[in-house]
């Protein structure tokens, strides 16, 4: 009887598993489960998948716990000096006020060297409201990730990210004599200025958009 051993798929490394997580939590802004990830990796079993997912586990790369999206990215092995790693910290609405839950799914390598990497932050667009305002010459458009860094003051016509009575939105900042105008920047007449007086809690200026399946990941 001859018996014939399995050939290991080459194209599937630990280094491969962990750029698919990296890629499908900035293209879905949530961690994969495991199907997810055998798909994206076409592979024919998960027990494939689950294995290096131990290893990165036990390497420090991912931590894991109960649920199919029990997954979170804590660094990136093999990094060059062209990318950055920033936390991804939840979605942010350019259209309607919504609650503000900074709420970390992880983090992305993004091909945007910069000296200022600790003050930066990523989070996902959701609304039209935006969606003519340009930044580094990109639209900021529904499912975009957005480059912020951290502020708690900017300048008129900066892009912000702002607190409004505890929720958040992504607006122009325009300045009034005694108030504070939130302008959106849209295709569509349905959205309208934000008008505050007083002061808004600033929380970053919008410095870059990453479009959707640009995000920078390490290489094997």
């Amino acid at each position: 009887m001859t018996f014939h051993t399995m050939t290991p798929n080459r194209k599937v490394s630990a280094a491969a598993v962990a750029e698919a997580i990296s890629r499908l939590l900035a293209e879905t802004g949530q961690p994969p489960t495991i199907e997810e990830l055998r798909e994206a990796l076409d592979v024919g079993s998960t027990r494939t998948v689950l294995r290096y997912l131990l290893e990165l586990e036990e390497a420090g790369v991912i931590e894991r716990w109960a649920g199919a999206r029990g997954l979170r990215l804590i660094r990136q092995p093999g990094i060059g000096d062209q990318t950055i790693e920033v936390p991804l910290l939840g979605e942010a609405p350019a259209g309607a006020l919504m609650d503000a839950i900074e709420n970390r799914l992880g983090s992305v390598r993004i091909a945007r060297p910069r000296r200022d990497r600790e003050q930066l932050f990523l989070l996902r667009v959701r609304g039209d409201s935006m969606n003519q305002a340009e930044v580094s010459g990109r639209l900021i458009e529904d499912g975009d990730l957005v480059l912020v860094r951290r502020a708690s003051a900017a300048n008129p016509g900066d892009i912000i990210v702002a607190l409004v009575d505890g929720q958040a939105t992504i607006k122009r900042l325009k300045l009034g004599p005694h108030y504070v105008v939130l302008r959106p920047q849209s295709s569509n007449p349905a959205h309208t200025p934000i008008i505050i007086e007083g002061e808004i809690a600033v929380q970053g200026v919008v410095i870059d958009v990453i479009k959707q399946g640009e995000a920078a990941l390490w290489q094997d």
